[in-house]
């Protein structure tokens, strides 16, 4: 199980058994082989079935008879595969040793399970360019042709469920791998079988029906995962990508909604279509257009056709990411520099309303003075009640780790953020799209930003994309009205920033179903409580939501220049680690 996988996609495999040590060397020899190999010993069964994997991959045989052999392991693969997958999926970023002992596993098992299927499409289309075939040999070429597309529909579907692995992991992908993928749908294109309806040739029911498809639900898993999204939403989209694949164009040629472009003799993803240097030559061309229109779709209030996968998983945080993808061109637009130093990071919004409040928990900020006479005595019990579970949560929220200031060092810097290396373990709210405040020094004032991507670096460290937001931020809290004697307050952040001397002030509020846009709720400023509307939302995570917003009295505005003003003095006049000592 040692062999490396570096070289698994650049080399064919050599064919060198003469027949299975294990059992005879045909499709009923296999069977009976498979019904005796138990499941439940997880070790056992995935190292036998591994063998026989590498055995049939190497046997000198038809290939006809090589894909009945590999679809008869296929589906106890596909098993030992999910469980071992879920040994690893949802864990800490920075696994134990023995997770990464599964993780290998997998990532071998994966790999040469697609393997197999792309040196039998290989070796049928070899034989179908340079045999002549008589009148007498018909049978053989159909034959042939269908082990072809069937292998081809098969390995891209492998190399889908590979790359997603890989992403559940934030790791790369292997090299070869996208030009495995790319020669795949290239031969399919040219010989004009991409479209062709595998499960009716076959007779399976299989949620993406043709190659094309399949090939379009890698490109997707690509494009929608720039590094940026959580394990769950990674899960989601994978599960969305088999209803959205089928909204996606493969063409051979450009038109005018060609978004993404392929080099199929390179070993790379997908490329945004701009100019390209000259030794780029697209020959594969991608339009994503009847997507975005489904996507816009969607959010409109007569949308009758999500899909299931759609309704679970398209979160507001979800749908924000992939409309900003189809709709801007997200290539890098700042250079990075070399800069060495050591930050000081932590995490949540509600860390950062209690550092930015000088050590200060949500409750002992709300400065509320309870009006007793108001309240009967039941509602007055009731709101006592539900203060005391807001302060209890409150607390919970805010245990020692969360609380916790971490260090890490950066790599390098551009214009409004940093790459920095992060080593050892990973707190729980290390997560992509999470608020965080950062810190050059304790001298320094904190800023606000957000964890945009992460990567799998060397041995047992991440690498993380840290944009800075705003320096000017100030703690207050929100809530949506929904009783009167319920008060059930959010930290919340109000922002400014400052572009061309215009000076614009925004909401920084959680990331909950509670706040969305075209909303009106109540903003506490200090002992001050004002209505506001949410008109537009900026920037929406899986951790918070920047709004722009409207008073509803527009009187209130000094209201919120004294608040601004008041915190901007007690910043300047206090250490604010002193609160902490």
């Amino acid at each position: 199980m040692s062999k490396h996988t570096s070289d698994i996609f650049q080399n064919p495999t050599e064919l060198k058994l003469d027949k299975l040590s294990f059992c005879p060397t045909n499709a009923k020899g296999l069977q009976e082989w498979l019904s005796g190999v138990s499941i439940l010993q997880l070790g056992t069964s995935s190292k036998s079935l591994f063998n026989a994997l590498l055995e049939v991959s190497e046997l000198k045989c038809q290939e006809m008879l090589r894909f009945d052999l590999i679809q008869i392991l296929h589906p106890t693969l596909d098993n030992i595969l999910a469980s071992l997958e879920k040994h690893f999926a949802n864990q800490s970023l920075i696994t134990t040793d023995r997770n990464d002992q599964i993780i290998e596993l997998a990532m071998l098992l994966r790999s040469h399970f697609a393997k197999i299927y792309i040196d039998i499409a290989r070796r049928s289309h070899q034989q179908l360019s340079q045999q002549k075939f008589s009148i007498f040999s018909f049978g053989h070429k159909k034959s042939l042709q269908t082990a072809r597309m069937a292998s081809n529909y098969y390995a891209l579907q492998q190399l889908s469920m590979l790359l997603y692995q890989q992403q559940m992991l934030y790791s790369t992908p292997i090299p070869g791998q996208w030009l495995a993928a790319h020669q795949l749908i290239e031969c399919a294109v040219q010989h004009n079988f991409y479209q062709s309806n595998l499960n009716q040739l076959l007779g399976t029911q299989h949620p993406l029906s043709t190659i094309a498809q399949a090939y379009s639900q890698l490109i997707l898993l690509d494009i929608f995962n720039t590094n940026q999204i959580r394990p769950a939403e990674i899960q989601g989209l994978f599960l969305c990508s088999f209803d959205w694949a089928k909204l996606v164009q493969i063409l051979p040629k450009e038109t005018t909604l060609s978004r993404y472009i392929v080099d199929a003799e390179k070993d790379h993803p997908p490329v945004f279509n701009t100019r390209q240097p000259d030794h780029f030559h697209a020959s594969i061309f991608i339009s994503t257009q009847d997507l975005l229109e489904h996507l816009t779709e969607t959010q409109t209030k007569n949308a009758q056709y999500l899909s299931k996968n759609e309704k679970l998983f398209l979160t507001p945080a979800l749908h924000f990411h992939i409309h900003n993808l189809l709709t801007n061109n997200t290539e890098r637009r700042h250079e990075r520099y070399e800069y060495s130093a050591q930050i000081n990071i932590c995490f949540s919004l509600a860390a950062a309303h209690f550092y930015l409040s000088k050590g200060k928990t949500l409750q002992e900020t709300l400065d509320l003075e309870a009006n007793y006479s108001l309240h009967n005595e039941s509602s007055f019990i009731n709101s006592m009640e539900s203060n005391m579970q807001a302060s209890l949560s409150n607390a919970k929220a805010l245990d020692r780790e969360a609380k916790q200031i971490h260090s890490a060092e950066v790599l390098d810097i551009s214009v409004n953020g940093y790459r920095i290396k992060w080593t050892g373990e990973t707190p729980a709210q290390l997560k992509t799209g999470e608020f965080i405040l950062v810190q050059e020094n304790a001298q320094s004032q904190w800023r606000g930003g957000v964890i945009r991507w992460i990567k799998q670096s060397a041995e047992k460290s991440l690498e993380l994309g840290l944009e800075i937001l705003t320096q000017d931020m100030f703690p207050c809290a929100a809530h949506v009205r929904t009783d009167r004697n319920t008060h059930n307050y959010q930290p919340a952040l109000l922002v400014q920033t400052s572009q061309l001397d215009q000076i614009a002030t925004t909401l920084i509020l959680p990331g909950s179903n509670l706040f969305r846009e075209k909303q009106t709720i109540h903003l506490r400023l200090g002992k001050e409580e004002l209505k506001v509307y949410l008109t537009k939302a900026q920037l929406i995570t899986q951790s918070f939501i920047r709004f722009e917003y409207e008073l509803l009295n527009d009187q209130q505005e000094s209201t919120v220049k004294d608040f601004i003003h008041k915190q901007i003095n007690e910043i300047k006049n206090h250490d604010l680690w002193e609160a902490l000592k």
